[in-house]
């Protein structure tokens, strides 16, 4: 960003000063017959002369732009500020006003750029490293500057440049599963099918049949039975992912990413570790949030760069700004092969219903309890605590009605948070079921 017309060179008191002193000394020297107080007025009347004739003569300009726009959290980048001085500038102050969630080194924000720091071109340049310490959007902080003439005879500002808006990411927490998705419903990918097909995994020993490879063939086998026999396995295939994102609350203190994490924070960070580890192993991600207002829905995609959206998408992600959501734009579409997986503190009802109309239409869905544990525990205020304690209860019969209901609720711990609840899915879903004939 860079400064518009700046204010003109305004004289400063000591300028005034030094004229007055000095006009008056030379007035009463000349008037009285005092030398002595000539040489006294002499000094003040030459610095005074000497500023004027030296003063600047057009503003000072000032850019600021930042190294990187986008951060992950608890990352840092560097705010520059180049400056073009016009002659007679002696110095120039800059100040860094940090904004919510920025730290700044050095802590005050503050850089003085002096009249030898200017190159020949009359540039010059300030440097304050702006670290980010919660995801979002937002302006980073705001610039001030002032600039003196030789003698500090006149000054310029202090003036406000536009603030910079940068980007940052939430960081994803670790999330590492070891269970087994339930059979996916895609084409090519990591996880097993429960189809036969062309994978890695081993099915069982079959005689052959026309259309069968000829690398399939066991011939030990075939050998001692006198038959082609050929090994079958079972098909590889990837998994569709829909991450549903309530955002209509954010509990607890914000205090970024060296402090303890708000209901937000965790279902952002694990919203994002969550697509980080099914995008890195293949399968297709898509994204929901409920709750937030301006937030487009990410139609399912692959791959690093579609990470890299649905990370953006979480960034801009606003709590509590469109009260009246039900929920039913964000989950219209989904496939019924999907996957579910509903990130919320359970304190909204109806994020409890959307959940629950999810269950009904026959998907697969897993509800992720982002709820922090220093709300319940963390309380020194005695009405508070109560009041946690009433609202835990409530809960507690939302997460039963929804478990009576067959969609399970998993606290979110981290990395195994999910294994246990998706072997159990992995596991149900390959059970024998009844079907009309």
């Amino acid at each position: 960003m860079s400064t518009p017309d700046g204010p003109p060179w305004r004289p400063t008191a000591a300028l005034f000063r030094a004229t007055l002193l000095g006009g008056l000394g030379a007035f009463a020297a000349v008037l009285w017959h005092r030398p002595d107080v000539l040489v006294l007025a002499t000094p003040m009347l030459v610095v005074a002369t000497w500023s004027w004739v030296r003063r600047p003569h057009t503003p000072l300009e000032v850019r600021t732009r930042l190294g990187h726009q986008t951060l992950r959290e608890g990352e840092a980048t560097t705010m520059r500020a180049v400056l073009s001085v016009p002659r007679g500038v002696d110095d120039v102050v800059i100040q860094v006003s940090p904004s919510l969630f920025a730290q700044l080194d050095p802590p005050l924000g503050i850089q003085v750029v002096g009249s030898r720091e200017v190159n020949a071109d009359r540039s010059a340049s300030a440097s304050v490293v702006v670290r980010s310490t919660r995801w979002g959007i937002r302006a980073v902080a705001e610039v001030q500057y002032a600039a003196w003439s030789e003698w500090g005879a006149f000054r310029q500002g202090p003036v406000s440049v536009d603030p910079v808006l940068l980007t940052t990411l939430p960081l994803p927490a670790t999330f590492t599963p070891s269970a087994p998705l339930p059979p996916p419903e895609g084409l090519v990918g990591p996880h097993r099918s429960a189809r036969i097909g062309s994978g890695s995994e081993f099915d069982t020993l079959r005689p052959f049949q026309p259309g069968d490879r000829l690398r399939r063939i066991r011939w030990p086998v075939s050998l001692r039975t006198g038959v082609l026999h050929v090994s079958s396995t079972y098909g590889d295939e990837d998994a569709l992912v829909v991450i549903v994102v309530d955002a209509f609350s954010d509990l607890g203190p914000r205090e970024g990413i060296d402090g303890r994490p708000t209901s937000l924070d965790v279902t952002v960070r694990a919203a994002a570790a969550i697509a980080e580890h099914h995008l890195a192993v293949g399968d297709r991600v898509g994204l929901r949030v409920v709750g937030s207002a301006d937030i487009p829905r990410v139609p399912v995609g692959t791959g690093r760069p579609h990470l890299r959206r649905v990370l953006g998408v979480l960034a801009r992600i606003r709590p509590a700004t469109e009260r009246r959501d039900d929920g039913e734009r964000a989950i219209a579409g989904i496939g019924a092969g999907a996957l579910v997986f509903v990130l919320s503190p359970l304190v909204d009802p109806g994020m409890v219903d959307v959940v629950a109309r999810l269950g009904a239409r026959g998907l697969t869905v897993v509800v992720v309890d982002t709820m922090p544990d220093h709300l319940w525990t963390g309380q020194e205020d005695v009405y508070a605590s109560l009041a946690w304690r009433i609202r835990r209860l409530s809960r507690g019969e939302d997460v039963a009605r929804l478990t009576g209901a067959g969609v399970p609720v998993v606290p979110w711990k981290g990395p195994g948070s999910l294994d246990l609840v998706l072997r159990e899915l992995s596991r149900r879903a390959r059970a024998p079921r009844m079907a009309r004939r």
